[in-house]
């Protein structure tokens, strides 16, 4: 009896024994699987033909800055290798001297590039990262679209020194490929958008300009692809600094928007001009209310302006053509010195039509009311002083007046 129950207790003894080690097992496997250290290491490896023994370097691109990080030589063959430990997903770019190829890199990512070092946008196959391989289509596509854009412009370049008639003919002709290879890197933009609103390729994509001076989307009227990246990078990237930064430029840009928007509904196609009530050369103030009757052109300019002078012609046309008719002009100018202004209207041979100016240059209030961004601008109003058409010059605008008088 004793035995047996000694028996069975060491059997309990030694399954209990066995039962804790087996938990204690369970439970290391729980603790390793569950909170295991995240992999932070990345590589980034690969040939670059064309470039042995030519140095590459390894930026990473801060919001707004970008810092070294690494170079190496480019060995035989043209293969190199990087390595390394991030946080989080870095914006890098592979660069030499002026070349460079922008990757999109995550923690624990081994990448892998082939490209050729004369253009390594162009050229670039990339492995093992997917949102590197989006930024390279994007930016292939846009180095194929610069590529054309330059040899556009070396046309027009060869034509100097022709016959004024082939420079304008070339001219209209590379403006005309000019504007068909935007729109196509426009409507290639939206798309690559559409197809991947939560990457960072899409938020690069959106600064990416066709030139020096113009963006390929619009901010103002391309405003819905903003916002569509922004809220699906807040859900896919919600705390990286890169996505916090673009989140806080939408929303400044949506104000402006918002704002621009409620100005169009003071000066767009439909509206009341807004009261200009400003001092003539004489001193005496001439509101753009006391010429409800008539069609109005409301002119802005300035002496100071070369292409506002030299469409004064053409104003001085369409003013004789219709002075007859319910037609007056209402000229603003921008100007900051009154010599310079009265000068003008002298020398132009403009003193038929009235002339309005408060010589506050761009600080003018009434650059603000009607939103000038460029000079010259100017606005049709009808008799009861409603906008119904801007910026119409030369024939466009003899037509207009032309039909309404009809």
């Amino acid at each position: 009896m004793y035995t047996a129950v000694k028996t069975g207790i060491a059997i309990f003894h030694d399954n209990r024994k066995r039962a804790f080690a087996l938990l204690a097992v369970m439970a290391a496997a729980l603790f390793y699987t569950g909170c295991s250290v995240p992999d932070t290491t990345f590589s980034i490896s690969g040939t670059i033909g064309n470039a042995t023994g030519k140095t590459l370097y390894l930026y990473e691109m801060g919001t707004y800055e970008r810092e070294l990080i690494d170079s190496a030589v480019i060995g035989p063959g043209g293969r190199f290798s990087f390595a390394g430990s991030i946080e989080n997903t870095r914006f890098m770019t592979l660069s030499h001297n002026l070349n460079s190829l922008m990757l999109i890199v995550s923690p624990g990512e081994d990448v892998t590039v082939s490209a050729d070092i004369g253009n390594m946008s162009l050229t670039a196959e990339i492995n093992g990262s997917p949102e590197s391989e989006l930024a390279v289509e994007f930016n292939r596509r846009m180095a194929r679209t610069h590529r054309v854009l330059d040899s556009i412009s070396e046309v027009f370049r060869n034509s100097r020194g022709e016959a004024p008639t082939v420079i304008e003919a070339v001219r209209e002709d590379t403006r005309r490929q000019f504007n068909e290879e935007a729109d196509r890197m426009r409507e290639f933009t939206i798309d690559f958008i559409n197809r991947n609103p939560g990457s960072l390729a899409s938020m690069m994509a959106l600064y990416q300009q066709i030139d020096g001076e113009n963006f390929i989307l619009n901010r103002t009227g391309d405003f819905r692809y903003y916002i569509k990246v922004d809220s699906a990078l807040l859900i896919n990237y919600p705390d990286l600094e890169y996505a916090v930064t673009f989140n806080e430029n939408v929303r400044g840009m949506r104000e402006q928007v918002e704002l621009r928007q409620q100005r169009e509904s003071m000066i767009g196609a439909g509206a009341v001009a807004p009261e200009i009530s400003l001092p003539d050369p004489g001193g005496v103030t001439v509101d753009l209310s006391s010429l409800r009757g008539s069609f109005v052109l409301l002119d802005f300019w300035a002496s100071w302006c070369p292409v506002c002078r030299e469409g004064i012609p053409d104003l001085a046309d369409v003013y004789d053509r219709f002075s007859n008719e319910a037609f007056e002009i209402y000229q603003v100018s921008l100007d900051r010195s009154r010599d310079r202004w009265l000068a003008a209207i002298e020398d132009l041979d403009m003193g038929r039509w009235i002339h309005v100016s408060d010589l506050e240059f761009l600080g003018s209030p009434v650059v603000a009311l009607y939103q000038i961004e460029a000079i010259p601008a100017n606005f049709l109003l009808d008799p009861d002083g409603v906008i119904i058409a801007r910026d119409l010059r030369g024939e466009a605008l003899e037509q207009a007046l032309a039909r309404v008088f009809e």
